[in-house]
């Protein structure tokens, strides 16, 4: 093995002094390189939606296609206001404004329902009348007591487009379902059959494009138009708030852009603060930040080009990038301005620098981009493009540090500088960590397997958490709105339950509505802690009312009729009324309908717990009449985390596979690499059960904390037990070799850790708490990893070296 490694080091000098030779021809390669990817970084997108992160093909997000190809969108923009009295006249007229205006002011609206336009259905002189409430108001009469007498009376509107107590209104904004919808007309109506096949819908004409469902940016645009147009109404009369899915997911996708920006920055500066009082040369400061720099936006720019836009992990690469790339360029410039100082020229400076460092800073860059392949194979793109993308970048600031980094060195004249002693008070603290490890090897491992062992079980406490409104601050105004909004409302997340009876008219059915009023009922008493059911709409309430209204509005018939002919003759009846309610809540065949439940937004694990119940109470229900579907957001949501559970179970194994056959593959012995490992899981097991008898949960983020903290705290040891095992080959004295390796090795360990975990700690100043939490967490790590290795790695190799006895 010390040979191949001989012939790679010597590689590596020859290549440092060919780019010494050719230094303006290397940079405007490099630089021509990294602008095919820069031009493309203002392409780049944010999409942190639940069913972004779900694949193509994953059966949850061809459900919700499906779902929506049939029936629209399952999500919805609430309006509330909240007037010192709704029903009032001047109110009323206001309102009426506002909603005329949101329908014709904002793009992408498919339809705005409130009081304005809320289905009235009644009977008058043996006829159906279905309207909207307010149609011919003020016309006919309709008096403000007559007119809340009918809304807090009737079973659709509480909760709905007004609140139990009628304080407070709701105007709810629903938008196309396709992104082309605007411009191409009525896209949902092309779609109804969409539902049987899991292909994109197409238009009748085969040689167009499949329809793209509405987009982020489509989104981002309607909200904004939303809030200006608020704006002109809000009055201390007419207090107006927004929520609701698509105003959550673009403040997300906004704070989560202005926390990469601020943390790119914040990096940035602290990073050239670090550099600068590392090296106290210019040129350490600029050259390492052009490259990690130049690294992470040709990863952005990466991400653009393949149409891969930011997601909820994915946002912390820039940062991530900048933090550990900057170790390559740390090890061979602490290198290069030693030998510089010691007289060599530049060329061999550069030469032996390389040399000396190239290796480990391969082996190094490997073991972190192994890290982040293993979440190559996830189930959510989000991980596995944080994986992809990442391990891209950290393998493209090894590539640019090793080729751009010796051009730059030969075009700057360097100064030798007086060698000046060694830090007494630093080198101190390394000597007394050596001294500490020799006297004591076996307590050391002892107590850290001591340490280990507590922290696994502590482990298995761990609680599993993924709620995007609990990221957002608590005095955050989106936060604030959505709580206020859900409590008066009872809720703004919707399960769809798709009841299929798979033959025409079977929805008219007696005994599959009775059924679905049944679970309809059961779902409105649901008792949980922190799940709250507030409304469910279905066919159902159109059957109920049709049927009161055809018996002089007596609401001893807001019930189902129990003559399948007469439910027929009802439908046909209200369908004929001119209303289009029916094609959102059930199919032309009437052989499928939709149950929407609408809850408060909780915790996706306890989402996953709703679903997985309620499917095998629905399936019981329903058997042998239809089939039941659940689909919607709160499937896709909950979604995310068994799937991250499975995907990280299986990133962990795969990382600590790689990590240490590449680790045994440095060292060139089994029990050697084998042995490393343990400084490498400890720290890693210890901040996991930090969390866990701390009472923090993890989340989507800080799941991934185990594969990427390995990849990157393997580093430090694989640089100690090399240098180790390189100064007891020449001395063949353990104690020498291990007071060397501090000394020597030790001090760039300090440094390169110090400011990786700086890198991580920046994240401290983000918005959102996910970021917040997985900086923190793996900077932590980071810290107790150094620690490790200044304890119980040099224990190990004492011990491994010296035998159990002598030691």
């Amino acid at each position: 093995m010390s040979g191949i490694r001989s012939r790679i080091e010597h590689m590596f000098s020859r290549l440092g002094r060919w780019i010494y030779e050719n230094p303006k021809k290397t940079l405007a390669a490099s630089l021509v390189f990294c602008l095919f990817f820069f031009i493309q970084v203002p392409n780049l997108g944010v999409d942190t939606s639940s069913e972004a992160m779900l694949r193509e093909k994953d059966p949850i997000r061809i459900a919700y296609n499906k779902f929506r190809d049939q029936f629209g969108r399952a999500e919805m923009m609430v309006i509330a206001v909240e007037p010192p009295e709704i029903f009032d006249p001047d109110f009323l007229e206001k309102l009426r404004d506002l909603h005329h205006a949101l329908e014709d002011e904002i793009p992408y609206v498919r339809e705005v329902t409130s009081l304005v336009n809320i289905r009235n259905t009644r009977g008058e002189d043996d006829s159906l009348i279905v309207e909207d409430l307010l149609e011919d108001w003020p016309e006919n009469g309709l008096t403000m007591e007559d007119l809340r007498e009918r809304v807090m009376s009737s079973p659709l509107y509480r909760n709905h487009i007004i609140s139990e107590d009628g304080r407070v209104t709701a105007l709810l904004i629903e938008t196309e379902a396709y992104a082309d919808a605007a411009a191409g007309g009525e896209a949902f109506d092309q779609a109804f059959d969409a539902f049987e096949d899991s292909a994109p819908v197409k238009t009748e004409d085969a040689g167009e494009k499949p329809k793209r469902y509405f987009t982020v940016e489509q989104n981002r645009e309607v909200v904004r138009a939303v809030d200006k147009l608020l704006d002109r109404f809000r009055a201390p009369d007419f207090n107006v708030a927004a929520t609701g899915r698509p105003v959550i997911l673009d403040v997300f996708n906004e704070s989560t852009l202005k926390d990469t920006r601020n943390c790119m920055i914040f990096t940035t500066f602290l990073n050239s603060f670090l550099l600068l009082l590392l090296f106290r040369r210019f040129s350490g400061v600029i050259m390492p930040l052009l490259i990690v720099l130049s690294s992470a936006f040709c990863t952005i720019g990466l991400m653009a080009m393949t149409n891969v836009p930011f997601k909820m992990t994915t946002t912390a690469i820039p940062a991530f990038l900048v933090a550990v790339g900057l170790a390559d360029s740390v090890h061979i410039l602490a290198v290069f301005y030693r030998r510089i100082d010691l007289g060599d020229d530049q060329e061999d400076a550069i030469a032996y620098s390389l040399g000396h460092s190239g290796l480990a800073i391969v082996m190094t860059s490997m073991t972190t981009a192994a890290g982040l392949l293993s979440f190559s194979t996830a189930e959510l793109t989000a991980i596995a493009e944080m994986g992809i993308f990442a391990a891209f970048g950290v393998m493209l600031a090894l590539l640019l540090t090793v080729i751009m980094l010796p051009a730059m060195l030969a075009l700057v004249t360097v100064k030798p500088r007086p060698i000046k002693p060694p830090n007494k008070g630093m080198e101190r603290v390394l000597l007394w960590f050596a001294d500490f490890s020799l006297r004591r090897p076996v307590s050391i491992i002892v107590i850290s397997t001591i340490f280990l062992l507590a922290s696994g079980g502590l482990c298995f406490t761990l609680h599993f958490s993924d709620a995007i409104v609990d990221y957002f601050p608590k005095d955050m105004q989106v936060y604030i709105d959505l709580n206020k909004i859900e409590k008066d409302l009872q809720g703004t997340v919707s399960m769809e339950v798709v009841v299929d009876t798979k033959r025409e008219n079977g929805i008219q059915a007696p005994d599959v509505l009775m059924d679905m009023d049944k679970v309809s009922e059961e779902f409105m008493v649901y008792q949980h802690p922190e799940l709250k059911v507030g409304k469910t709409l279905s066919i159902v309430n159109v059957v109920k009312e049709t049927n009161q209204a055809l018996h002089e509005n007596n609401p001893a018939y807001y019930s189902i009729p129990k003559d399948r002919e007469l439910i027929a003759q009802e439908l046909l009846l209200f369908e004929n009324s001119g209303a289009d309610d029916l094609e959102r809540i059930v199919d032309q065949q009437f052989s499928k309908a939709r149950i929407t439940v609408k809850t408060n937004w909780v915790d996706s694990v306890i989402f996953d717990d709703f679903v997985r119940e309620w499917k095998e109470k629905l399936d019981k229900v329903f058997e042998g009449r239809a089939s039941v579907n659940i689909t919607g957001l709160m499937p896709v949501m909950a979604r995310t985390i068994p799937a991250a559970l499975y995907s990280m179970a299986r990133s962990y194994v795969v990382a600590f596979v790689v990590i240490t056959a590449m680790m045994i593959l440095l060292v060139g012995d089994v029990k050697t690499g084998l042995t490393a490992m343990f400084p490498n899981l400890l720290p890693i097991l210890m901040i996991m059960g930090i969390m866990a008898a701390c009472h923090i949960s993890l989340n989507m983020n800080t799941l991934m904390i185990g594969s990427i903290a390995i990849g990157l705290v393997v580093d430090d040891t694989m640089h100690f037990i090399y240098n180790f095992r390189k100064y007891h080959q020449v001395t063949g004295d353990v104690d020498r070799a291990i007071r060397e390796t501090f000394t020597g090795t030790g001090r760039a360990l300090l440094i390169t850790s110090l400011v990786l975990a700086a890198g991580f700690f920046v994240l401290l100043s983000g918005t959102l708490l996910h970021m917040v939490q997985f900086g923190f967490f793996t900077g932590l790590v980071i810290l107790v990893a150094l620690a490790a290795d200044f304890t119980l790695a040099p224990a190990l190799m004492i011990v491994l070296t010296r035998g159990f006895k002598k030691s």
